[in-house]
């Protein structure tokens, strides 16, 4: 990794345990607090990859505003601009595929706001299949961990109520995971 990069990495890492400490906490972390990482994000992205990938990028991320209004516009808004990327940028198909997931996931109730633009931040300032794979593994590592943490040796018996309780809109501290994909992602990239 060049230093730049370990710069990069380094201060989204030193965020995302500011915003999981704020999460644990207090287990309500506003979403224009995980912009503050979007917007340095998007003005790279302009400059590294094309305008107009960062530009369908915002007006993606705007639309998940809408989607509290109306719906249909919301998604309109927010997977429209996805399938232009996928389309004409087959170079950000990372970064497209990364959002369009947790995006998903935050349509359908698993992730939070936050947690989901925590996510988008390590993969537009890393836009590639690898971090993907790191923000799998910290998300996957992180909800051992809760699981652990929460129900000890019955894990197994308790999955069930887990993903019912979570369905239901039990909030559960999420954004660890991202510091923990950063971690994988920079010690993964040094070694």
């Amino acid at each position: 990794m060049i230093l730049t990069n370990i710069i990069i990495l380094a201060c989204l890492f030193v965020w995302l345990v500011f915003e999981t400490i704020w999460d644990l906490c207090d287990r309500n972390i506003p979403v224009w607090f995980s912009l503050v990482m979007l917007i340095p994000g998007i003005i790279l992205l302009s400059i590294t990859i094309s305008l107009w990938v960062a530009i369908l990028m915002v007006v993606s991320i705007v639309s998940t505003e809408l989607y509290h209004r109306s719906r249909i516009t919301g998604l309109i808004g927010i997977f429209v601009p996805i399938l232009l990327l996928t389309i004409l940028f087959p170079v950000a198909l990372p970064l497209v595929a990364g959002w369009g997931i947790l995006v998903t996931l935050w349509l359908i109730k698993i992730l939070g706001g936050a947690d989901a633009l925590a996510g988008l931040s390590l993969l537009i300032f890393f836009p590639d299949w690898f971090m993907e794979a790191a923000i799998l593994s910290g998300l996957l590592a992180w909800g051992v961990a809760m699981l652990i943490h929460r129900y000890g040796t019955q894990i197994g018996i308790r999955l069930w109520t887990v993903f019912q309780a979570r369905s239901q809109g039990e909030k559960v501290p999420g954004i660890c995971a991202y510091a923990l994909a950063a971690l994988f992602y920079g010690l993964c990239r040094l070694f």
